[in-house]
């Protein structure tokens, strides 16, 4: 059995957190994600003013999910109801709040603990809202609102940041002074699903939070980033679909992982399944303890202007004669690769190394020689 962890003082078994949404928006929907066997639960966002809903509000292509919604649908007043029929047992509650003033998410910080949050994460960014837009721009701005929530309660208190910001020395220093526990990265994406080219309309009314596994790679690298800025715990979030992405953000420095539009697209069955295949993981490769795989990947990931510069060219394993595939020669920007009547010829001469070939053939026909 691998080891709990500790993240901002609270032992997790383990390191699948459910983010913040509509998956969590209520008793009987947190109760399916602890019975599920998630660590910890986020709730839906709470806020202090009367909710009100898009509808419709949730966009869906391809796995990608655009989401019209800034907090849920319940009062604070509502939610103090909900929290007490939830059975935590061995499962941590944390609350996401939200606030227009340092005064009024300190109000609501106080608020949620009485009711009996282990912890509490501030969703202060969202893609579609302009209300609280100046602490993008002002890290003393952010310093405020963490500051009056992390000193309003004795309960930790983490906050969810954009991509952008996750590189921006001065917020990470501004939350560190705050008294914030950890980080959570990434906040959905600004977005809008597409354009009707017949009426000449946006198919969504406003902007949408973009969420889904077409983030995962500006998520992970917002985790590594940090990893490297900062000494507070990671919680990645953005893109987390599976126990491999969970390890991945591990790998990359993260402390745990939180697992959100997936729940919505799978249903809360996934959250056993993630758990199960996270331990059979751990199991297989010899760890009990998530500590030993944290930051693993970070020393092979180098800067730009560092990295090492190694000639390669691409080689083929053995002659491909699919003259109607072509994914290789199309993508193919250096004639490296042309395809003849009897297939496809290449010319190392002209090969630069890009390696598009090497990832896109479905027979796995090329491989890179460096030199």
């Amino acid at each position: 059995m691998t080891k709990p962890i500790s993240f901002m003082g609270l032992a997790l078994k383990n390191p699948l957190i459910v983010a913040a949404g509509p998956w969590s928006g209520g008793a009987a929907a947190i109760q399916k994600c602890i019975d599920a066997g998630a660590a910890a639960v986020i709730t839906e966002t709470i806020v202090m003013e009367e909710p009100w809903l898009f509808s419709p509000r949730i966009y869906y292509h391809d796995d990608e999910l655009l989401n019209l919604s800034l907090y849920g649908k319940r009062t604070l007043e509502e939610w103090e109801g909900e929290v007490e029929r939830v059975r935590k047992d061995s499962c941590h509650l944390i609350c996401s709040i939200r606030a227009s003033s340092p005064s009024e998410i300190a109000y609501i910080a106080q608020r949620t603990e009485r009711l009996g949050a282990d912890a509490l994460q501030l969703d202060l960014y969202a893609p579609m809202d302009s209300m609280i837009e100046d602490i993008h721009l002002q890290p003393e701005k952010l310093y405020e609102f963490v500051h009056a929530a992390a000193s309003a309660v004795s309960i930790p208190v983490m906050t969810r940041l954009p991509y952008n910001l996750a590189a921006s020395a001065p917020h990470l220093h501004a939350v560190e002074r705050a008294g914030l526990r950890a980080i959570c990265a990434i906040e959905s994406l600004r977005a809008l699903s597409g354009v009707d080219l017949e009426t000449q309309t946006t198919l969504m009314p406003t902007y949408g939070g973009y969420t889904g596994r077409h983030i995962r790679p500006i998520s992970l690298a917002a985790t590594a980033t940090l990893a490297q800025l900062t000494d507070l715990p990671i919680c990645g979030v953005g893109g987390v679909e599976d126990y491999r992405s969970i390890l991945e953000f591990i790998m990359l420095g993260a402390a745990a992982a939180q697992l959100g539009s997936a729940i919505m697209l799978h249903g809360y069955d996934l959250i056993t399944k993630t758990v199960r295949a996270l331990e059979d993981w751990m199991q297989a490769h010899g760890y009990d303890d998530y500590s030993s795989i944290t930051g693993a990947a970070l020393s092979s990931l180098t800067p730009f202007e560092k990295a090492v510069h190694r000639r390669a060219v691409c080689r083929m394993t053995q002659p491909c004669s699919r003259t109607g595939c072509g994914l290789c020669t199309c993508g193919c920007m250096y004639g490296a690769l042309v395809m003849e009547p009897d297939g496809v010829h290449l010319n190392s001469s002209q090969c630069t190394g890009c390696g598009l070939c090497v990832q896109r053939c479905p027979q796995g026909l090329f491989h890179l020689e460096t030199f």
